[in-house]
């Protein structure tokens, strides 16, 4: 669907018969001229005589003012001739000889015409009233006569203006219903050049999207354009002259000849391609560039700025719709991603005890609130000999992904390293060298590692710069105090153990500093010593003291967004 063009277009397809026959009788009756009006071909278009429906409405007039009129125009006079010209092409040609007799003027319907047809009655009236002063006045027939071919004229070229609006917005309906209906970017956008290319009547069109990093202007979609010519050289965005200009405040650049404008990167390449005009429009997002749209044609053309302007419509609506569709991608990417890390957040859980173990003498509870999908603390609770049973709780250093990739890492090695029972500096000591060797600069990781025998009461620990261990008795709170440092940062430290015997009625409470760090809306923080108070309050059971510090530090952090898992193991001595 290419825009309407005069080449192909007749008077008649601008105005029709009827109205072209009312124009020719108004000024007929008017200037009292015989008038025919006939295409570009000389096939004539109207009648000589005017209409019956004329004649009656002119002898009433006539007959209302008094004066005697039969209608009846005579053949006498010189003919002239003027074209009715269009956006420059001649659609057609009036004629025009004047009457034998002149008669007043009728000065009512000379303001009627000049009304209706947009003319300056004063220039009307005086050039009427020299036809009918001076039969065969040549200067006032051939000014009368241009005067009617203008009428005309301004008439076809309204229409014209129309059709062209009104095809400038089917075409960039037809381009918005184009590129929202796929999301196949490529087929979509090669599918705008072609239809740009068409609406143009251009030789080829292409579309060269921005790439910021290699600063670059790479080939996304073309039409009619060779491969060789497509292949000619990589087009550096900041050097491209053309395509920055059509970037910039005026959203367009014109060339009028490729081959001798010192603005293009390759006139041979385009010399041989048979390309000679090109129209460049930026595609902007938001104020972003995107890219450019060009037109190419085979010949010298310069692009109307109706042309200009619906290049622009078409590039923004391309410049959209590769936006929604990279931010499709980027959606689909992130589905994809978070599928993903569900999946690792549901394998992480497995790795975090659901149920603490049955140990006779012994009450356990714990409690794992992770602050992403993915947590970089954990816990655990190994089964070793002789009724023997390991206590772990671990931070590692981080949020997200990372952190829960290095906490699995640092739970399979305490894992592999639980052999040695009572030795739990060796244990922590070979840990600290595997984290040493697989944790990047900056990481590292606090590990609190304990081992309860169960039979005498008696609690042996190692502490790697995790928050101490708080025991409870008697009520009083006593922290577990170590100067260990954390894991994953000196491969030579060496670790110290230290161990408590228990009582009945004893509770520990092993934790991460996400308990003490949770912070409320005024920025403070619940801190230690609410920890301690917390853990005071105690309970019957270790499930009600773990869930008691729990609400506490929840309600003092109140709806305050939380920035750290939270994790406790809870111990009660029976």
């Amino acid at each position: 669907m290419a825009l309407p063009d005069t080449d192909n277009l007749s008077l008649t397809d601008f105005v029709d018969r009827e109205t072209l026959q009312e124009i020719q009788d108004s000024f007929a009756a008017v200037a009292q001229v015989k008038a025919t009006i006939t295409d570009a071909e000389g096939n004539v278009l109207t009648q000589a005589m005017p209409t019956r429906g004329f004649l009656r409405r002119q002898r009433a007039l006539a007959e209302a003012a008094g004066l005697a009129e039969d209608g009846q125009p005579t053949r006498a006079g010189a003919e002239y001739v003027a074209p009715i010209v269009v956006d420059d092409k001649r659609v057609g040609t009036i004629r025009m000889s004047a009457t034998s007799s002149p008669a007043p003027i009728d000065e009512g319907k000379l303001q009627q015409l000049a009304l209706k047809y947009g003319l300056d009655i004063k220039q009307l009236k005086t050039l009427a009233t020299q036809l009918n002063r001076a039969r065969g006045g040549q200067a006032a027939s051939i000014q009368f006569l241009f005067l009617l071919a203008n009428a005309i004229a301004r008439l076809c070229f309204q229409e014209y203006q129309l059709r062209q609006r009104i095809n400038e917005i089917t075409a960039v309906y037809s381009i918005t219903m184009m590129l929202s209906e796929s999301r196949d970017l490529k087929k979509v956008l090669n599918r705008a050049a072609r239809f740009v290319a068409e609406v143009m009547s251009a030789k080829a069109a292409s579309i060269r999207l921005v790439d910021e990093e290699r600063d670059e202007l790479t080939i996304q979609a073309v039409f009619n354009l060779s491969p060789q010519y497509l292949s000619k050289g990589r087009i550096q965005l900041s050097k491209a002259e053309i395509d920055l200009e059509a970037l910039g405040a005026d959203g367009f650049a014109f060339v009028a000849n490729m081959q001798d404008d010192p603005r293009v990167i390759f006139p041979q390449e385009s010399a041989r391609e048979g390309i000679v005009s090109m129209l460049s429009v930026g595609m902007r997002y938001k104020g972003r560039p995107v890219g450019v749209m060009r037109v190419y044609t085979d010949h010298e053309q310069r692009f109307s700025p109706l042309k200009i302007d619906l290049l622009k419509a078409v590039a923004a609506q391309a410049a959209a719709a590769i936006e929604n569709t990279r931010l499709l991608e980027d959606a689909a990417v992130a589905d994809a991603l978070e599928r993903e890390v569900q999946t690792a957040a549901d394998v992480q859980q497995r790795m975090i005890p659901q149920t603490p173990p049955v140990v006779p003498g012994l009450d356990l509870a714990s409690v794992y609130v992770p602050c992403y999908t993915l947590g970089g603390d954990f816990f655990d609770f190994i089964t070793l000999p002789d009724d023997n049973l390991g206590l772990a709780i671990a931070d590692v250093s981080g949020k997200g992904v990372p952190a829960s990739l290095t906490m699995a890492m640092v739970r399979s090695f305490l894992r592999a390293q639980v052999d040695n029972v009572y030795y739990l500096y060796e244990v922590v000591k070979r840990i600290n060298l595997l984290a040493c060797r697989d944790v990047r600069p900056g990481e590292f990781v606090t590990l609190f590692y304990g081992v309860l025998d169960a039979r005498n009461r008696r609690f042996t620990y190692c502490n790697a710069g995790h928050p101490p261990a708080m025991l409870f008795r008697n009520g009083q709170v006593t922290e577990l105090n170590a100067d260990n440092m954390v894991l994953g940062v000196d491969p030579d430290e060496d670790y110290k153990q230290s161990f408590i015997h228990l009582e009945p009625g004893d509770a520990l409470l092993l934790y991460t500093d996400g308990l003490p760090d949770g912070r409320n809306f005024l920025d403070e923080a619940f801190g230690r010593q609410r920890v301690i108070e917390a853990f005071k309050e105690g309970g019957k059971t270790a499930e009600e003291i773990a869930q008691n510090v729990l609400w506490r530090q929840r309600k003092f952090v109140g709806m305050a967004k939380r920035t750290d898992d939270v994790t406790m193991i809870v111990v009660k001595v029976r």
